[in-house]
């Protein structure tokens, strides 16, 4: 497993990273009648160790992802070779007067972040769908400033939405890591934002490879509603000649073949699914043939690259054929 360092901070990192949210999120992806929702504890931990012990020494979890820290923590206690990144998010509030409630619920979240990954110290700390406002001198840079200052992180990041908000971050100059949505259908990142990044020494970490499963065979079981998306999978599929089987492998390699993203988050919930990522890092880049092609995939349509605009994907009877 090939490793880079992570922009600026130093932290050298497999170009594979694992995401954890299907550890502790029942609803997470695309998934056939009849699956099960989250794998068992002991599976999860299992799927941890393995993908440690085959060079994946890269994981990314959140707060929010239910018990997906604790799983975490535990999976990997002992284990020093780790670069954990987490997440927590920004409390709303409405006026002034809860500005510090806002900053206690941060700094809790942070503490129980450290005591479920069973750490001293956590290596990055990303605000959760972070927006522009967010992002301004004050608020919860201060309180991520103050912590890492206390030695309870390492480096500042931000996981976001949407252009403005990534370029919000860079430039704020506070960021040390963006985690930002790059796939094969969705390369609205790559004109502007990556190489923004690139100019500062920002650290990307490039989520939704497989868009959330639109990327492999599960793309079958979206509902009706995201007919236009699961067209756009079978055209990738055909445009790269490739089959249901080793689409994923392909769409990984383009995610690891963009100039600028330094490690791809893969969301396993079987040992069985990680030989094709490994795969996929191994083949190495993708040719510039091929990326010429891939590039032709682009979409801009919002409301089907953002999978919080989905329509219930696990509970609508009608499914798209293809």
């Amino acid at each position: 497993m090939r490793s880079l360092l992570l922009g600026k901070t130093a932290l050298q990192v497999s170009r594979i990273a694992l995401g954890t949210a299907a550890f502790g999120l029942p609803d997470y992806g695309i998934r056939e009648p009849g699956e099960a929702g989250a794998p068992s504890e002991s599976d999860a931990i299992r799927v941890i160790q393995a993908a440690n012990e085959r060079g994946i020494n890269f994981f990314d979890t959140a707060r929010g992802y239910g018990e997906s820290e604790a799983i975490l923590g535990k999976a990997l206690k002992g284990r020093s070779n780790c670069v954990i990144a987490t997440k927590v998010s920004v409390p709303r509030r409405v006026n002034n007067e809860n500005a510090t409630l806002s900053i206690r619920a941060v700094t809790e979240s942070i503490e129980t972040s450290l005591r479920c990954l069973q750490r001293e110290t956590i290596d990055i700390v990303q605000i959760h769908n972070a927006t522009s406002g967010d992002l301004r001198e004050g608020g919860i840079l201060e309180v991520l400033s103050l912590a890492r200052k206390q030695g309870k992180l390492r480096f500042v990041g931000a996981s976001v939405y949407g252009e403005d908000a990534a370029l919000g971050a860079i430039r704020s100059g506070k960021i040390d890591v963006l985690q930002i949505a790059i796939n094969l259908l969705d390369q609205r990142m790559m004109t502007t934002v990556l190489p923004e990044a690139r100019k500062t020494d920002v650290g990307v970490i490039a989520r939704s490879a497989l868009l959330k499963g639109a990327l492999t065979d599960r793309v079958k079981m979206l509902p009706a509603e995201l007919r236009p998306l699961a067209d756009a999978a079978e055209r990738a599929r055909e445009i790269l000649g490739e089959t249901w089987e080793s689409l994923p492998r392909a769409a990984l390699r383009f995610c690891l073949s963009v100039p600028g993203a330094h490690s791809v988050l893969v969301g396993l919930r079987k040992i069985s699914e990680l030989s094709g990522s490994l795969e996929a890092e191994e083949n190495g880049p993708l040719s510039d043939a091929m990326m010429k092609e891939a590039s032709l995939l682009k979409l801009s349509d919002e409301n089907l690259l953002n999978p919080s605009h989905w329509p219930s994907v696990n509970q609508t009877p009608e499914k798209v054929e293809i």
